[in-house]
């Protein structure tokens, strides 16, 4: 059985937050989904990678910049599973 799990993007990109939700079995196939996507409709991608964050459990982070050249701040939590 190949269950997936409900991953939260909240990102912080050109003064906007933005809140996405993808199904995927890991956090390499949430990305993924998120990349290929750009629900903030502002050009907040690519994302190549996350970090796990110490001491917490499912949540990630990652930062870079989108396509227009401006930062973004992308934290990743497992909402469910």
């Amino acid at each position: 059985m190949n269950e997936k799990n409900l991953w939260t993007f909240v990102v912080d990109y050109d003064g906007g937050t933005y809140v996405s939700q993808f199904r995927a079995s890991d956090i390499e196939g949430a990305i993924s989904l998120y990349n290929s996507s750009d629900p903030s409709g502002q050009g907040a991608v690519p994302v190549d990678y996350a970090v796990k964050l110490d001491g917490l459990s499912s949540a990630y982070c990652t930062s870079g910049n989108g396509s227009s050249g401006l930062p973004i701040l992308i934290n990743i939590i497992r909402t469910a599973h």
